[in-house]
């Protein structure tokens, strides 16, 4: 069969042209080849109109040209960033980092099976904050864990803090916390939404706190926790840009608490649902919580509240692998039960992680607070394989305000705000942590953190987070 066939073929080469070369005769080039050359497929004729092809270049339209521009301009950050990126990445790979075995715990080992690890932060209220924080794993049991914590910061913030959490079954977990806090830099700008840069004050905020939480798993993602803890919330003039102090600036119109004190204890119940996957690459489904807190004062005033907080988030995946879009809206609401106003220390406010990025923590004070979020989020790199350790790429957008009635909260009552970052995920597909920048008409914030405004951490009182600034 198979010589039938090649003789078939060999029949039909002279009949399409084809001659066999003589490989006797060697051919010289001339100075055109194409012009007249013989070939396999015989003599090519010379070059004319019709057996060319001519290519022109056809120019952009005026539209395409003028929107280009600022798509160049915009994209010139996320170039740099990525060409950083992907350069220190690349120097980390040829020194062999990523192909050390993962240690089963992150840290400088010390005695007692404890762990040593520097502590760095960069935001907008705190500045530069360094510090070091201590771990012991499987303290008393297996995953128990301890924690302590001590920092400074180049805004003169201080804070000493630490906590124990105890595995107690499959379904229960206890949180232990307490801590003291300074913030000798604190900004206040005045109350409500309309607060202006113009106005800009600082004033000392001093906390300390102590208090307890239970978590119990209810199962398909749900779980509730019940907190309780006692606080101390302390608002006078700052040693630091005393002639910018909220008693000089807003000597007219100072904001009921201050200069004073307030303590109390705060009780609370809450109801999560987590349905998604994981913290790093989250690509589908979403995180819901919803809270209510009572709080009642332990010095002369007839302080009592309550305190409500709704969060909701859900992931979509987009057209492209690990492409994600988050959308995320919360909102917080004081209800005032006792003869005694909210004193500025206790009044809902824009912290972490409920606050819009491009201002600096605690910039508004409010009976509540709102706001949206979008972030997109792209892979930049991976060390191994598509679910490896690596940084992804993001970009987000924020709005929200304070207010003190909900028919305020408007359109033209929003701060909006936007900005991009790098998130760090480790190779289990967990958050580790991110770097950004937000901006505003105000400020632009710089932010260095190991937690997310999306997914945040539940272990709040273990990890030393200051209740008294948070729902």
């Amino acid at each position: 069969m198979t010589r039938i066939f090649l003789t078939t073929v060999m029949m039909m080469l002279p009949m399409i042209g084809w001659t066999q070369p003589d490989l006797g005769q060697p051919v010289s080039a001339g100075a055109d080849t194409i012009l007249a050359n013989p070939s396999r497929w015989g003599e090519m004729p010379a070059r004319s109109d019709s057996n060319m092809a001519h290519f022109s270049y056809q120019p952009r339209s005026g539209w395409e040209t003028a929107a280009l521009v600022p798509y160049n301009i915009l994209g010139i950050p996320f170039r740099i960033l990525d060409v950083a990126g992907r350069e220190s990445i690349k120097a980390l790979d040829r020194w062999g980092i990523f192909d050390m075995p993962p240690s089963e715990h992150v840290g400088l080992p010390l005695p007692f099976g404890t762990y040593l690890l520097p502590d760095v932060a960069i935001s907008g209220l705190e500045g530069l904050s360094y510090g070091i924080n201590v771990r012991r794993p499987d303290f008393l049991g297996a995953g128990n864990m301890a924690f302590l914590m001590v920092s400074s910061s180049t805004k003169h913030a201080d804070k000493l803090s630490g906590g124990l959490y105890f595995n107690l079954t499959e379904t229960w977990g206890l949180q232990l916390g307490a801590g003291t806090s300074e913030l000798p830099l604190t900004k206040f700008y005045g109350l409500g939404y309309g607060s202006t840069e113009g106005d800009e004050s600082f004033y000392n905020r001093i906390s300390q706190w102590f208090g307890a939480e239970v978590n119990r798993d209810l199962g398909r993602r749900i779980s509730v926790e019940l907190r309780s803890y006692y606080s101390l919330v302390e608002a006078r003039e700052s040693g630091f840009e005393v002639d910018r102090g909220l008693g000089v600036i807003h000597a007219d119109d100072l904001p009921f608490g201050f200069p004073g004190e307030s303590s109390g204890w705060t009780f609370r119940i809450g109801l999560i649902r987590d349905a998604t996957s994981e913290t790093g690459r989250a690509q589908n489904r979403g995180f819901q919580k919803a809270s209510v807190g009572w709080f009642q004062s332990t010095d002369n005033s007839d302080l009592s509240y309550l305190q409500y907080a709704l969060d909701a988030q859900h992931f979509f995946p987009l057209w492209f692998t690990k492409r994600t879009l988050g959308l995320r809206a919360f909102m917080n609401r004081l209800e005032n039960l006792g003869t005694s106003e909210i004193p500025l220390t206790r009044m809902a406010t824009m912290y972490h992680p409920n606050n819009i990025r491009g201002f600096s923590d605690l910039r508004f004070y409010g009976m509540g607070s709102f706001g949206l979020s979008a972030e997109y989020r792209w892979p930049l790199w991976v060390a191994k394989g598509r679910d490896a350790m690596g940084l992804d790429s993001y970009i987000f957008s924020d709005m929200g305000q304070v207010y003190d009635h909900t028919d305020e909260i408007a359109f033209n009552h929003l701060n909006y705000t936007g900005g991009f970052g790098v998130r760090l995920i480790n190779g289990e597909g967990k958050f580790v942590g991110r770097f950004e920048l937000g901006f505003s008409d105000e400020e632009t914030v710089i932010t260095l953190t190991f937690s997310q405004n999306f997914q945040h951490h539940g272990r709040s009182l273990l990890y030393g987070k200051d209740p008294t600034r948070r729902p």
